[in-house]
Parts: structure tokens; C-alpha cells; sequence
């Protein structure tokens, strides 16, 4: 067992994903839920090949559907076909690991639809879904989000032949004001934050 008491930072700057192919990070009735070495282990030759040519993560799937990334939950800001903004992320379905934050994020949905006009949706993303929406310029942010970093967003997904750039810029206003929401649950009183354990004298 590890345990790490002092602040880890991931650098805070945009991330490429290159999208799994014939290799599953995950699966129904599997332990992707827990945070195992067992998980994790298997998935350096792909972590590896990816970083080798230029990306810095791999964007793991299922079946064409977006789980999440190695050590990041995914969330995808998008303007629906009805004009609706919506933010979406993958569900918790055993095959992703809710992580605080993702799960933080879920919990301020009605506080995130008030202040940022946006409803937060749990629901499952296909990669093409994602491609359509870039194609269409529905597209405005797709970022990581994990305890020990701030949003990241993602300026690159590649999936086989197909490359998305992303305009990092396009969802920055969105992003800043998102992550300042989850900075002040994480500082709020003790009394009311599930992120602090108060230690009784």
C-alpha cells in the first residue's frame, strides 16, 4: 500500500489522446471501479506506444464508446442538435473509475445548470458521436478531470485514420469558471464539504 500525503500536480496544459484499439482497458462485470495495480498494469505497452508517437494519453474504449482515460475521468461539452449545452460524461457503470472530482462535477449539476447555463448528462458517448459533433462544430471543449490536477483540456484525439484538433480556446471560458466551482467545494467549511474530514480534538 501507498500512501501519499504531500500535494501531487499533473502539469496543467492540453493533452492529446490517441483512441484504444484492439485492447480493452475495461469491460461489464469487470473492476474497473477500483483503483487496482491489476487495472492498470497491462495497459503500459499502449500508454507506452502512444506516448512514443507524440500523444500523451490513450482514450480508452468499448465497443466504439468512450470509457475514460488512463488515470483521467472525460467529460465533453458539446451544443446538442436542439441548441441545448450539454456536458456530458461516460455513466458509472463498473467499466470507468468515478472519481471525486467526475462525481463532484454530477453532484453541482443543478448549481453548474444555474450559473453556467449547462446541463450536466451521464450517459454513454460514442467515439463517432464525438467525431459528428466536431464535424458540426457542436464541439467546445472535451477535457480530463481527476483529484489531483485541474481540468485538462484536450487539444487532439486521433481514432484510426481519423485526427480531431481542438480549439482548447473555444471551451476556456467555460473551463475556468467550472474548475473555480470545484476549487470552492474543495475549500468550503468542513461542516458542509465532503472533500474535508474534520479532525475532532
Amino acid at each position: 500500500m501507498l500512501v501519499m500525503l504531500n500535494p501531487v500536480m499533473l502539469k496543467h496544459k492540453p493533452i492529446s489522446l490517441k483512441c484504444s484499439y484492439n485492447v480493452n482497458k475495461n469491460w461489464p462485470l469487470g473492476h474497473g471501479q477500483y483503483r487496482v495495480s491489476g487495472n492498470l498494469g497491462p495497459l503500459m505497452p499502449s500508454v507506452t506506444d502512444a506516448k512514443m508517437n507524440g500523444f500523451d494519453d490513450v482514450l480508452w474504449l468499448l465497443d466504439d464508446y468512450i470509457k475514460e482515460m488512463t488515470i483521467l475521468n472525460i467529460f465533453m461539452l458539446q451544443q446538442s442538435r436542439y441548441g441545448n449545452l450539454e456536458l456530458i460524461t461516460p455513466p458509472d457503470d463498473g467499466c470507468i473509475l468515478n472519481g471525486v472530482t467526475r462525481q463532484s462535477i454530477i453532484d453541482m449539476a443543478p448549481q453548474i445548470e444555474a450559473k453556467l447555463g449547462c446541463k450536466v448528462v451521464e450517459r454513454q458517448i460514442s467515439i463517432h458521436e464525438l467525431i459528428n459533433s466536431d464535424k458540426e462544430d457542436r464541439l467546445i471543449s472535451v477535457f480530463g478531470v481527476s483529484t489531483h490536477c485541474p481540468l485538462l483540456p484536450v487539444n487532439r484525439v486521433c481514432y484510426r485514420d481519423t485526427t480531431m484538433l481542438l480549439d482548447t480556446a473555444r471551451g476556456n471560458d467555460f473551463n475556468e469558471k467550472l474548475n473555480q466551482m470545484i476549487v470552492d467545494v474543495m475549500q468550503d467549511d468542513p461542516n458542509n464539504s465532503h472533500w474535508i474530514t474534520k479532525m475532532e480534538d
